[in-house]
C-alpha cells in the first residue's frame, strides 16, 4: 500500500487555507507551480496506486469531515494526474458516491366525511291552497299515473279539494331572507310534489307526484327535488305566496288560466301562467 505524503508538501491547485476553498475553476499558482507539479507527476508516474479511503461515522467535527473530503481530492488528483482541474462535477460525482440516496417510503391515508344536508326538518302543517283564480288542488289519474290539475270546486265537487300537508325546513347554515324551505304533499297520503327532468330529456323540468314513505327519511341531493322556496307577498290574509323549485332556480309551481289544466312547472318569465297561491289554514 502506497504512503500518502503530507499534504502540505503536494502543490494542490487553488487550495488555500480554508476548506471551502479546496478546488477553483482558475487556480491560483497555476503558472509558478508547472514545474514542481511536472516533477511530482515524473516521480510518482511509476507507482501504481492502490489507496483505500474508509469514512466511518464518529463524533468528529465538522470540520475533520472536510479534511477528510480535501484528503479524498488529494487522492483523486493523484490517480488523474494533470490532465484537468478537478473542478465542481467531479466533487459532486465524489459526494453522490458518498451519500446514497435512500428512497424515503410513506403511506396515504384518506379521509372520507359525511356532508351534512342543506335543510333540516322542523315542522308540518295542514293547509288549502288555490291559485289566484280560485282554483284548487284535484288528483287525477292519467294512464295510471296520478297528476294534480287545477278546478273550481263548488257544492260537493269540494271534497274532492286536495289539502296539502307543507313541510317547514331550516337551512343548514342558516340563511337570512324572507324565503322559507318546504315540501309539499297531499295531507293523508303519501305522494310528494317533486321537481326533476322529464324523461325525454328536454330542459324544461316537469311536476311529478312521488311516493315517499316518511319524507323525513329524505335527506341531502335526494331532498333538493322536493324542496320550494316558498316567498311571501305581503304580510296580512290576502297575501300571496309562490314555490321555487331548490333543483331548478327559476322554475316554479303554477297553474293555467283555463280549468282543468296540469299543476305544472313554468319559468319565471313566463307571464300567462298563474305562479301566485292563497293558502287556508285547515282548522
Amino acid at each position: 500500500m502506497a504512503l500518502v505524503p503530507d499534504l502540505s508538501s503536494i502543490p494542490m491547485e487553488g487550495y488555500s487555507g480554508d476548506d471551502e476553498m479546496f478546488y477553483s475553476d482558475s487556480p491560483s499558482g497555476m503558472k509558478d507551480d508547472m514545474g514542481d507539479a511536472a516533477q511530482w507527476q515524473s516521480s510518482t508516474s511509476h507507482c501504481s496506486l492502490d489507496i483505500h479511503v474508509q469514512i466511518t461515522h464518529g463524533k468528529g467535527s465538522l470540520h475533520s469531515f472536510r479534511k477528510a473530503v480535501v484528503l479524498v481530492v488529494a487522492v483523486e488528483k493523484l490517480k488523474r494526474g494533470k490532465e484537468r482541474f478537478f473542478g465542481d462535477e467531479d466533487l459532486l460525482g465524489l459526494l453522490d458516491s458518498i451519500f446514497v440516496e435512500e428512497e424515503i417510503g410513506f403511506s396515504q391515508a384518506k379521509e372520507t366525511y359525511a356532508s351534512a344536508s342543506t335543510y333540516r326538518y322542523q315542522r308540518a302543517t295542514t293547509c288549502r291552497i288555490k291559485d289566484t283564480s280560485n282554483k284548487c288542488f284535484v288528483m287525477q289519474k292519467f294512464h295510471e299515473n296520478a297528476q294534480l290539475v287545477a278546478l273550481q270546486l263548488q257544492g260537493a265537487n269540494i271534497q274532492r279539494e286536495e289539502k296539502v300537508s307543507m313541510a317547514f325546513y331550516a337551512t343548514q347554515p342558516h340563511q337570512g331572507g324572507s324565503k322559507r324551505p318546504v315540501a309539499l304533499g297531499l295531507a293523508g297520503k303519501n305522494l310528494y310534489l317533486s321537481c326533476r327532468a322529464t324523461e325525454d330529456g328536454q330542459d324544461s323540468p316537469k311536476l311529478y307526484l312521488e311516493e315517499i314513505s316518511n319524507i323525513k327519511d329524505v335527506k341531502g341531493e335526494d331532498l333538493n327535488r322536493f324542496i320550494f322556496m316558498k316567498s311571501q307577498d305581503g304580510l296580512n290574509e290576502t297575501s300571496t305566496n309562490s314555490f321555487e323549485s331548490v333543483a331548478f332556480p327559476g322554475w316554479y309551481i303554477s297553474t293555467s288560466q283555463r280549468e282543468n289544466e296540469l299543476v305544472q312547472m313554468v319559468h319565471q318569465k313566463n307571464q300567462e301562467a298563474i305562479k301566485d297561491f292563497n293558502l287556508f289554514s285547515v282548522i
